[in-house]
């Protein structure tokens, strides 16, 4: 039932669409005959016109329309064609027309009752004939009624009653009038008498054994012949039953193991005769429908025990394909797809089913043959015709496949390895050789930059080889070469993508190459040397992709470089955490010299040479990454010096490397920023300059200031009051702050940039004199919090020095001369900023003298009140005279 229903459908699929070519071809028949009509009527007005009355008749106007294009007869209207030519003798022999009104056209109602009940009863009963014929011969059969011979010979009449019902059946007598009313009928019939020839000649030959070989391959080329001849007549619905009745001939038989041989015989010679009837007649579908059908037996063949018959199922498969291709090349368009589409169908059908055939034959050396031939079919079918080009793509992608397939299947076989270096070769030559030509040439280059690529990939995720790496070495440097070879030759067209592609692959293939041929901490190095090869081949070729490539090959090995210091980096991070002993988590500094520093200092190399065809930000983010690499491994040295470990270590040596350290970025960045550099590196320069000047910043306000402050954790200072580590530490930093806002780039900028330098300034300023007189009066660790440290019985607990009153009186003194030093700099210069900000140390200073000094004992209190009231005095009257100086007539107004 479910057959009888899929058969339905497709008849009723390919009704409509011949429904549609004939109401198009009536169509352009009736717009001929209204303007043969029309021009008669023209003809007519002007031999009446001075017979007539002045009152033309209405509606015997004649018609003016352009002459519609001249439509070719269709062979299946012949009697239409022939009623429509006696129309138009008579209407040449009318001297007058009456007009005609035009019929609406049917509604949604009468079309559904016109496919309905008028055009799906034939076809479908023309399908109940066929089987009811297949049926019929069963039905003996299974009850025994007739001999094998007289059951082929009572199908065989029951076949050609049909076709010569459709061929003379409309002279009969009254019965013939149904033939003649609904041409359809005929056709249907015609189709179904064929579709029950070849049944039974199917059934004669291979169930009863009654014709031999040959007797069996002339009858199915006479019943072929026949229903060419036939749809001739009768057009496509004749092909259709034709087909339909062919294929399901073996299917109602029976078929078994035992006839897949003669069965394979009949499906060939069958659909090369459906290949001829559509060459001859132009029908796509007929060839699509014939390849479909044998593609559908073929696959069903190969879930069978083929194992005696594979060659041939293969060599059917082959041929099939071939032919398809050709003959489909021969034919129209249907549906408008492209004729490129419907060609690469049979081939793609082909491929898919040798994949499925060849685990069946365990992969032999014919499956990887007939695999081949359809490969080098696709090939020449795309050299001689350049729109067939995707195809050969295609077929390489199911090459890949179909190698894949065996080396999932099967391991590490070097059997299925030749044929993957076969089709790699196959497909590689191919697109070198036809990789320029003008149409297709990009294409081309892709297949053959595919074929060796793919073939190398697959191999190493299935393929599960035993190869050494050296042997991994030489086939990427190999397939490296034929990447390059490619790029080399489309280098004339560097707009392309090819280029960038065959580029990027070969630099791909020559760093793996590379790779595995040396030790595994020289990588980063030859990734950066490879992304140099890649620069100096994009300025050759003044191909910006190529370019980007460089960058990123280069970026690569920048993070290849920061992964082998890893240990360097971890060791960064466990210094922002507040760990003291870091020495013990440097890695040694030899090791890194090839794993980092020397690939930075390459990448600074590449930033510079190569800047020209780089562009600038590409060239800025290299030469960071080179900095920041080169600056990692110099921080790696410089901690060798003191080599800080064990706590004892940090409390004696720590504050004063870290010092170093962060005057070294406070050096690097001040040099960069106060002198002017070329146009094409400025904003590089001063970006590298500002993010140490940020560095050294960041190192002061968290280490210094916070989390390894000296005021929290035990570090030596030294003990001279003034030359101290701690001041002289705090008061460079605010000298560097001050000198920053003074740079070339820092003048250049904004304003609110130098502003926030200056502050800083003047806060570190602060910091530096608390650290001072915190110093002088306690010596050189001025550590407030508990601090464990080692002794020999173990861990001991110390406190640091509280706060004494005399080292409060300092605070207070010290700030008060800072601030007025601030002022008095301030008036000088007539720095507003200076002059805010003492004047805001110099409230603060006098809160605390209200309020924390008030509650110092004897002198120190007395002192402190003293001095401030002086101070404050003296800089009220000098700070009122400077105000009227700057505010012109204030005396004046202030004495009306």
């Amino acid at each position: 039932m479910t057959f009888l229903i899929f058969v339905g459908l497709v008849v009723l699929f390919f009704v409509v669409f011949d429904s549609r070519k004939t109401i198009k071809y009536l169509r352009a028949r009736i717009e001929e005959l209204e303007y043969g009509l029309g021009e008669l009527n023209s003809a007519v007005e002007k031999i009446s016109a001075p017979v007539r009355n002045a009152e033309p008749v209405p509606g015997a106007e004649p018609l003016r329309r352009a002459r519609p294009k001249r439509v070719p007869d269709s062979p299946r209207l012949t009697e239409e064609a022939e009623a429509t030519a006696n129309v138009e003798q008579a209407a040449e022999a009318s001297e007058h027309i009456e007009p005609v009104e035009e019929e609406a056209p049917a509604s949604a109602g009468k079309r559904f009752e016109d496919l309905i009940g008028g055009k799906l009863p034939i076809w479908i009963g023309g399908i109940a004939l066929v089987f009811a014929g297949f049926f019929l011969v069963r039905f003996s059969i299974e009850a025994g009624l007739f001999g094998p011979a007289a059951r082929c010979a009572t199908a065989a009449l029951f076949g050609l009653l049909l076709i010569g019902s459709a061929e003379f059946g409309h002279r009969i007598p009254r019965f013939g009038k149904i033939f003649t009313d609904d041409l359809r009928i005929g056709h249907s019939v015609a189709g179904a008498g064929v579709a029950v020839l070849y049944a039974t000649l199917y059934m004669a030959s291979e169930l009863y054994g009654l014709l031999g070989l040959t007797s069996a391959l002339a009858g199915v080329v006479a019943i072929t012949i026949l229903a060419f001849l036939l749809s001739q007549k009768h057009g496509p619905p004749t092909a259709i039953m034709g087909l339909i009745g062919g294929f399901a001939a073996p299917y109602v038989a029976g078929v078994g193991p035992e006839s897949i041989a003669p069965l394979v015989i009949y499906l060939g010679i069958f659909t090369a005769g459906l290949f001829g009837l559509a060459i001859h007649r132009g029908w796509a579908w007929l060839a699509l429908l014939a390849t479909g059908g044998s593609v559908i037996w073929t696959t069903a063949l190969l879930f069978m025990d083929i194992s005696g018959d594979s060659s041939l199922v293969g060599i059917f498969i082959i041929l099939l394909a071939i032919g398809g291709v050709l003959t489909l090349s021969r034919t129209d368009r249907i549906f408008g797809v492209p004729k490129v589409a419907m060609r690469s169908i049979p081939l793609a059908a082909g491929l898919v089913q040798l994949i499925i055939l060849a685990p069946l034959i365990e992969y032999s050396p014919a499956s990887w043959l007939f695999f081949a031939v359809l490969a080098i079919f696709a090939i020449a079918l795309s050299w001689r015709d350049a729109e067939m080009t995707p195809a050969a793509a295609g077929a390489l992608g199911l090459t890949l496949a179909m190698v894949a397939a065996a080396f999932s299947d099967y391991g590490p076989d070097q059997g299925d390895l030749l044929p993957a270096i076969g089709f790699a070769v196959l497909f590689g030559l191919a697109g070198h050789v036809f990789a320029l030509r003008e149409k297709d040439g990009s294409i081309w280059a892709f297949i053959g930059l595919a074929a060796p690529t793919g073939m190398l990939v697959v191999a190493a995720i299935l393929g599960r080889l035993e190869w050494t790496n050296n042997g991994w070495g030489a086939a990427c440097f190999l397939v490296g070469i034929s990447t390059g070879i490619m790029a080399w030759r489309s280098r004339l067209q560097s707009g392309l993508i090819v280029l960038a592609v065959a580029s990027a692959l070969t630099a791909i293939f020559l760093t793996a190459a590379l790779w595995l041929w040396t030790p595994e901490r020289f990588a980063a190095i030859i990734i950066v040397l490879v992304a140099a090869g890649l620069a100096a081949w994009a300025r050759y070729c003044n191909s910006k992709a190529v370019a980007r490539e460089a960058f990123a090959a280069a970026i690569t090995g920048g993070v290849m470089a920061a992964i082998s210091s890893s240990g360097l980096a971890l060791t960064l991070f466990a210094s922002l955490s507040g760990e003291t002993g870091l020495y013990d988590y440097l890695p040694d500094p030899w090791l890194l010299l090839p794993e980092l520093l020397v690939p930075c200092l390459a990448l600074l190399a590449l930033a510079y040479v190569f800047r020209g065809i780089l562009e600038r930000h590409l060239a800025a983010i290299l030469a960071n990454v080179g900095l920041i690499g080169s600056g990692a491994f110099a921080y790696l040295l410089l901690k060798q010096i003191l080599a800080i470990g064990s706590i004892e270590q940090f409390v004696q040596y720590g504050f004063a490397e870290r010092a170093i350290f962060t005057h070294l970025f406070a050096a690097a960045g001040w040099l960069l920023l106060r002198r002017p550099w070329p146009g094409e590196w400025i904003f590089t320069i001063r970006m590298l300059g500002w993010t140490l000047a940020a560095i050294a910043l960041f190192r002061f306000v968290y280490f210094d200031l916070l989390l390894l402050s000296p005021t929290n954790v035990r570090q030596m200072m030294g003990p001279a009051p003034f030359a101290n580590l701690g001041t002289l530490h705090y008061g460079a930093v605010a000298l560097w702050l001050w000198l920053f806002a003074r740079t070339r780039a820092a003048q250049e900028g904004a304003d609110q940039w130098i502003r926030s330098l200056e502050i800083g300034s003047m806060i570190a300023t602060v910091a530096a004199v608390m650290v001072t007189v915190r110093q002088a009066v306690h010596g050189s660790i001025i550590a407030l919090s508990t601090n464990v440290t080692s002794g020999p019985g173990g861990p001991v607990m110390s406190s640091g020095p509280g706060y004494t009153t005399t080292e409060t009186y300092l605070y207070s003194a010290s700030l008060l001369l800072l601030a007025i030093a601030w002022l008095a700099r301030g008036i000088q210069t007539t720095n507003a900023l200076l002059r805010i900000a003492g004047l805001l140390l110099l409230t603060l200073v006098t809160f605390k003298v209200f309020l924390i000094d008030a509650q110092l004992d004897g002198l120190l209190r007395i002192l402190s009140f003293l001095g401030l009231g002086f101070a404050l005095i003296g800089i009220g009257w000098i700070y009122g005279k400077l105000m009227k100086r700057e505010i012109p007539g204030a005396a004046e107004n202030s004495g009306g």
